[in-house]
C-alpha cells in the first residue's frame, strides 16, 4: 500500500546557546517535527511528539528520516 506524495514546506533552524550544534526542523507556522543534534561524527533527531530517537551520518539524511518517520507515524 503506497501513500500519494506530498510536499511538506519546512525549516531548518541552528539553536544558538547549546553544548552540541543542534537544530530545530519545523513546519512554519505550524508545529515542531523535531530535534537534531550533531554528538561526536553523527547526528541524533528526536521526533517532537513520541520522543522517537534516530541517528544518521549526515544532517542531510538526519533530516530526511525524521521527515520520513512524521510522515509515517505522526502526521
Amino acid at each position: 500500500m503506497s501513500r500519494k506524495l506530498e510536499s511538506i514546506d519546512i525549516e531548518v533552524n541552528e539553536r544558538k546557546g547549546v553544548a552540541n550544534p543542534t537544530w530545530e526542523v519545523v513546519i512554519p507556522g505550524k508545529r515542531s517535527i523535531g530535534i537534531i543534534e550533531q554528538v561526536e561524527e553523527k547526528y541524533h533527531a528526536v521526533s517532537s511528539k513520541n520522543n522517537h530517537s534516530l541517528y544518521s551520518k549526515t544532517l542531510e539524511s538526519a533530516i530526511n528520516e525524521l521527515l520520513s518517520y512524521f510522515t509515517l507515524h505522526e502526521k
